[in-house]
C-alpha cells in the first residue's frame, strides 16, 4: 500500500482553486504527496455545443487545468510533490477510486465541472458514504480555531479534531448539541431536580470534558474547550462555523448530529458553513 496522500478534485472554477489551496497547505503540513485529479464531463447540458463537441472542447482544455493547478501548488507549497491524472466520468466515481484508507479527499463548494454534483445530491452522499478515508468541503473564509461537532457515537472525531488543531497550532472547540426531553411529569408539577434540563446539560458536559481529557493530555498545546449548547444541532455548527478555521464532524451519527451527510442536517452544514468542512471517518 503507499504512503498517505491528500487528493483534491479540480475543475476551472474559483471554488476549485480555494479547495486546491486548502489542500496544498495541508499536504505540506502533513508532508505527504498531493494528488490533482480533474474530471472531463462528456455532457454540458447548458452548452450551445453538441454532446461531442462539447467533451471534445473539455478535453482539450483539460491539460490547461492540470498544468495551472501544478503551478499554483508550485508557489503556494514549495517542496509538495505533486501527481495529477486527468478522468472521464462521474466526480464521486473517480475521487472514491483514487482514495486510499489514510488518504483525505478534498472538493470545493462549487464548481462548474461534474465534480460540481459533490454539494449537489447523490454525488455528495456517494462520496461521504462510500469513501474509504475523511473528507474535506473547502468553503467559506477560514477564521480562528477548530469547532467539533461530538455526538458520543464516535471518539474518532474528537481524535481528528484534536491531530488538526495541533497541526494548525490553533485552539479546539468541542461542541455538543443538547436537546431536553419532553418531561416525564404533570405539567402542574416541578421537575425534580435531578431530571431538571440545567442539571442533565451539565452532567452531559461532564461527560464531554472526560471524554476530552485523555486526548487533551495527548496533545497539550491544544487550548480546549467543552461547550453544550442547547439548539438545532446544524444551526449550531453553521453559527460556530462564522468564526472558526475548519469544523469536523463524523461521516455518520446519531443523537444531536443524527443524520450528517445523510439528511438535511450534514447538507444544511456543508451548503451553510462558513468555513471549511472534515467530514472524518
Amino acid at each position: 500500500m503507499r504512503a498517505a496522500e491528500v487528493i483534491v478534485g479540480i475543475d476551472a472554477s474559483s471554488e476549485s482553486r480555494l479547495a486546491l489551496c486548502w489542500a496544498a497547505a495541508e499536504a505540506q503540513r502533513r508532508g505527504c504527496r498531493l494528488q490533482i485529479v480533474h474530471g472531463v464531463r462528456s455532457h454540458w447540458p447548458d452548452s450551445a455545443l453538441s454532446p461531442q463537441h462539447a467533451h471534445l472542447a473539455a478535453r482539450h482544455q483539460a491539460p490547461k487545468i492540470v498544468d495551472a493547478a501544478r503551478a499554483d501548488v508550485r508557489e503556494w507549497a514549495p517542496g509538495v510533490e505533486v501527481d495529477a491524472q486527468t478522468e472521464a466520468g462521474g466526480g464521486a466515481a473517480v475521487l472514491i477510486a483514487a482514495a486510499q484508507p489514510g488518504d483525505l479527499v478534498v472538493v470545493g463548494s462549487r464548481g462548474h465541472s461534474e465534480f460540481t454534483a459533490l454539494l449537489a445530491g447523490s454525488t455528495c452522499q456517494q462520496v461521504a458514504m462510500h469513501a474509504p478515508t475523511s473528507v474535506v468541503v473547502v468553503r467559506g473564509r477560514p477564521g480562528q480555531g477548530v469547532v467539533a461537532g461530538f455526538d458520543g457515537s464516535s471518539d474518532d472525531v474528537l481524535a481528528v479534531a484534536f491531530e488538526m488543531a495541533d497541526s494548525l497550532r490553533c485552539p479546539l472547540t468541542v461542541l455538543r448539541a443538547f436537546r431536553p426531553s419532553t418531561p416525564a411529569w404533570p405539567a402542574d408539577a416541578p421537575p425534580p431536580d435531578v431530571l431538571n434540563a440545567t442539571t442533565a446539560q451539565a452532567a452531559l458536559r461532564d461527560d464531554l470534558q472526560a471524554i476530552v481529557m485523555p486526548l487533551a493530555e495527548k496533545y497539550p498545546d491544544v487550548r480546549v474547550e467543552v461547550q453544550v449548547a442547547g439548539g438545532n444541532p446544524a444551526q449550531l455548527l453553521v453559527e460556530a462555523s462564522r468564526d472558526a478555521q475548519l469544523v469536523v464532524v463524523g461521516s455518520r451519527g446519531h443523537g444531536g448530529f443524527a443524520g450528517l451527510l445523510l439528511g438535511s442536517v450534514g447538507l444544511h452544514l456543508v451548503h451553510h458553513a462558513g468555513c471549511p468542512v472534515l467530514l472524518a471517518r
